[in-house]
């Protein structure tokens, strides 16, 4: 049996029961595959970051070639991998897949959003799915979410799942016209509910990761699309994290590390008009509010 094969018959929702889900027409929106407009174009581009994970980008791609909506084209940006990391990739980019993989390199090393940012300049298509090398996808998922897409939508994600490093999805979930929910700019300064790899941004969006950035980068740039027009989520896993769990100080380290990006977003939100004065204060009150509950909590620890 090919990995594809073996990604078909596993994929799914791992940790939950079948999902049977009912239709949703939030923000006058119906999930309806034969409501696609006929000339709606919905060609998609994968835009996947690589860095020395040679051991994980053939279940990426895996999970890409197991999608019920054919992909027009695969985009790989090995940010200055190590040579043998980089052979590796050649051998997985260069195997019989059923969509286009061309490989973009960065030199120097320039970080994730850097990477994303590469590959997105360098797609070709109306959308943009981001899948990080790690990471896997559901094989309905694309066709989900092209298939709640309205005429003014810019970005539509799903929820994710956390699975071992090694972990396979089980076996396929009933995935039956999942509820949409409309999130708008100030949803967003109190929540980042995407992850990155189950996010399908349109193309011609004007924005994007900002370069240099490696914590919070992602929910900038979220919050950046959401103040220009319509973003959508849907209410069920799509995308599937493969993430060893991290040691106590690592996940502490981690966090801290999260929350000064936080910071540092609503800094640069700010300063270019996208939030107010007022949104920008609350922001900041909430998440000092969310330092101080963990302070104390690590305080109570005996």
């Amino acid at each position: 049996m090919s990995p594809i094969d073996l990604f078909r018959r596993t994929g799914g929702p791992a940790r939950a029961a079948s999902h049977t889900l009912r239709p949703a027409t939030e923000a006058g929106h119906s999930f309806t595959q034969q409501g696609r407009a006929q000339d709606r174009d919905d060609s998609v581009s994968v835009v996947i970051p690589f860095f020395n994970s040679a051991d994980t980008i053939e279940r990426a791609l895996c999970s890409v070639a197991a999608q019920t909506v054919a992909v027009d084209e695969v985009i790989i940006v090995d940010d200055d991998s190590k040579k043998e990391q980089r052979k590796s990739l050649a051998t997985a980019a260069g195997r019989d897949h059923p969509m286009p993989v061309r490989v973009v390199r960065l030199e120097p090393n320039q970080g994730p959003a850097a990477a994303r940012n590469a590959g997105w300049d360098a797609a070709r298509s109306t959308w943009i799915a981001f899948l990080d090398s790690d990471d896997s996808w559901h094989p309905r998922r694309l066709e989900l979410q092209l298939g709640a897409l309205s005429a003014e939508t810019l970005m539509i994600s799903s929820q994710s799942l956390v699975l071992g490093a090694d972990e396979h999805p089980p076996g396929s979930t009933a995935l039956i016209e999942p509820p949409i929910r409309r999130l708008d700019k100030r949803y967003h300064l109190f929540h980042n509910p995407h992850t990155t790899s189950s996010v399908l941004v349109r193309r011609d969006v004007p924005a994007r990761f900002t370069d240099g950035r490696f914590y919070a980068e992602d929910y900038e740039a979220w919050i950046r699309i959401a103040a220009l027009g319509e973003v959508l989520t849907l209410q069920v896993p799509l995308a599937y994290f493969h993430k060893d769990p991290y040691g106590t100080r690592g996940l502490s380290s981690r966090i801290w590390r999260m929350i000064l990006g936080e910071h540092r977003t609503f800094v640069l939100l700010r300063q270019d008009g996208v939030i107010s004065v007022p949104q920008f204060l609350i922001a900041e009150l909430i998440m000092a509010a969310r330092i101080g509950r963990r302070l104390a909590l690590r305080a109570l620890r005996p």
